[in-house]
């Protein structure tokens, strides 16, 4: 089973998905609780909330890493077309 899911996702949607099915296993509890007691117990909420930190933390490193894949991108992108330019400039004027 282990392998198989290896094989279907990356690393990353490995490590993503383990941390949501934790994330599940916790809130089911969780809920369990509350049926039965009433209550929710401080140390769960605070672990569901740090499973809720953690994908938004991830989420937000990815969104940072693809803007600044994409910025440098289009810097280089410049920075070729400036390059090109004044060679395409003297040409013209000669």
């Amino acid at each position: 089973m282990k392998q198989l899911l290896r094989d279907c996702l990356s690393m990353n949607e490995y490590r993503i998905s383990a941390i949501i099915v934790g994330y599940f296993i916790t809130l089911i509890t969780a809920m369990y609780k509350y049926i039965e007691t009433g209550v929710v117990d401080g140390n769960v909420q605070t672990l569901l909330m740090t499973f809720i930190s953690i994908v938004a933390g991830i989420q937000v490193t990815n969104h940072i890493k693809e803007y600044a894949i994409t910025n440098s991108k289009n810097k280089a992108m410049m920075r070729s077309q400036n390059a090109n330019l004044p060679e395409e400039n003297e040409k013209e004027g000669h």
